[in-house]
């Protein structure tokens, strides 16, 4: 088995169970064809840099995949015929970048178990990133 991550953007005007209904398609798919899901991200609504089939917008999803090597094609043949995704990207992730990326997770927990120890708080094990916020959602407001 190999790794894959691919990024794919749906339309923005797409309704919520649109959207799953996608996400559940390429899941499915991998899973027909022996693979797993490894990580699934959804991004949500953002502005794309530039016009992409005349969108300003799209809905991101990112997701980590294993599966056989012929995969990734039927992968994008399912991308170029669903009229809900406007772009898409399929990556392979060698063995050497999967280990650079576990070192990184290793140095930023040893990071910080280190400002851990230092503010006189045990170890902390993070196992989830925090999850990225939008400026709307970043503070509530604030009366005076």
């Amino acid at each position: 088995m190999r790794t894959y991550e691919t990024i794919y953007i749906i339309q923005p005007e797409a309704a919520e169970d649109q959207v799953e209904t996608v996400i559940q398609e390429v899941e499915s798919l991998v899973a027909e064809d022996g693979g797993t899901v490894v990580r699934k991200d959804l991004w949500g609504k953002r502005r794309l840099a530039y016009h992409v089939k005349g969108f300003q917008e799209g809905i991101y999803v990112l997701m980590r995949f294993e599966c056989g090597q012929a995969f990734p094609r039927k992968l994008e043949d399912f991308f170029k015929l669903n009229e809900s995704v406007i772009r898409y990207l399929v990556v392979f992730f060698d063995v050497k970048t999967l280990r650079l990326e576990e070192e990184q997770a290793r140095r930023n927990q040893a990071a910080i178990d280190s400002r851990n120890a230092a503010a006189g708080h045990g170890p902390r094990r993070v196992d989830v990133p925090p999850a990225r916020r939008d400026a709307k959602d970043a503070a509530e407001p604030v009366e005076a």
